[in-house]
């Protein structure tokens, strides 16, 4: 190994083992974003965003903010969904409460300026029913952050009907295995079957998927 290539292994292996991994997360999850709305704007593609899991709101900004930037935000609504409390159940080391304490008023206050952008918070087998979640006609974006297997079973069979032709569904934590053996890859699969739906782009532990019919 030359020196110039030595310095350069010592140098990018140490930027990387040093990246605190949520930060390197989050960077490829917010590249992800990108790509997938100069897709929907290079295609017309037509459809609301939605947010399963805001948590503290960091990806629903940058989406709303991209979408903005490359100018195509109009006619969208932007919707957050999470219930602020933790879990509906708990079988994973990781995902519990304790680990994803956040301020609701904060996270809302944060978009009160964004007339298009609407919080809405419980759990989202009560939430969904809501006349104002059911008159969704179409979902040009998808993003599934809700972390555990249960969670995106409600949110896939929510999606399913809506998503437009050509949409994107995002999925965090794609192959997170819980204590039963479950995990989020295996719930998107049994729903989308008879969806015609191809791989997208894969970051970090997620992945992408486009629906084509």
């Amino acid at each position: 190994m030359n020196l110039i290539l030595k310095l350069k292994t010592v140098l990018i292996s140490f930027v990387i083992r040093n990246l605190n991994g949520d930060n390197f997360h989050n960077l490829n999850k917010f590249i992800q974003i990108y790509k997938i709305w100069n897709n929907i704007k290079l295609d017309s593609i037509q459809g609301d965003y939605i947010e399963f899991g805001i948590f503290k709101g960091k990806s629903l900004y940058h989406s709303v903010k991209t979408a903005k930037k490359i100018n195509a935000e109009k006619n969208i609504t932007f919707w957050g969904l999470d219930s602020f409390e933790g879990f509906p159940v708990e079988n994973h080391e990781f995902y519990k409460a304790k680990n994803f304490k956040v301020s609701k008023s904060k996270v809302k206050k944060s978009f009160n300026k964004y007339k298009n952008v609407k919080i809405i918070d419980g759990y989202f087998e009560d939430t969904l029913t809501s006349d104002e979640l059911q008159n969704i006609k179409n979902i040009s974006f998808a993003f599934i952050d809700c972390d555990i297997y249960e969670s995106s079973q409600v949110a896939f069979k929510f999606i399913k009907s809506k998503m437009t032709k050509g949409g994107f569904i995002m999925i965090d934590d794609f192959t997170s295995i819980d204590k039963n053996g479950n995990y989020i890859a295996k719930s998107f699969f049994d729903i989308f079957h008879d969806r015609e739906v191809v791989f997208f782009d894969n970051y970090s532990n997620g992945q992408t998927f486009r629906i084509l019919n």
